[in-house]
């Protein structure tokens, strides 16, 4: 594995970690279906982490999923404006993350 992929991989959990801070209680309760969306997102990344170090042809399916769940966090941060903010940094680190895997299959 090389440093990109680290980076990239560290990218990820950063995301990772951005979604969980969202994850609370409170949010739990007001945005249910919001809540289980991100449920859902996070699973999905936490596999993306596992198999980007041993099937990095998914790259372009790991780079097109982050995108679109920059997309959804972002509209969920629309109809959720208490949690907002996090969820705005949610999607940053989200399309941060999918970026930077656009430039390690330059690289590749």
């Amino acid at each position: 594995m090389n440093s990109q992929s680290y980076s990239s991989r560290a990218d990820i959990e950063v995301a990772e970690l951005a979604l969980r801070a969202v994850l609370v209680d409170e949010f739990r309760k007001e945005a249910r279906s919001d809540a289980q969306s991100l449920d859902r997102m996070l699973a999905h990344l936490v596999n993306m982490n596992l198999f980007l170090s041993t099937s990095p042809e998914i790259l372009d399916n790991v780079k097109k999923r982050l995108g679109d769940f920059a997309a959804a966090a972002t509209r969920m941060a629309d109809r959720n404006p208490d949690s907002g903010p996090q969820l705005k940094v949610a999607a940053e680190k989200l399309q941060q993350a999918s970026e930077r895997l656009n430039g390690a299959s330059a690289v590749q």
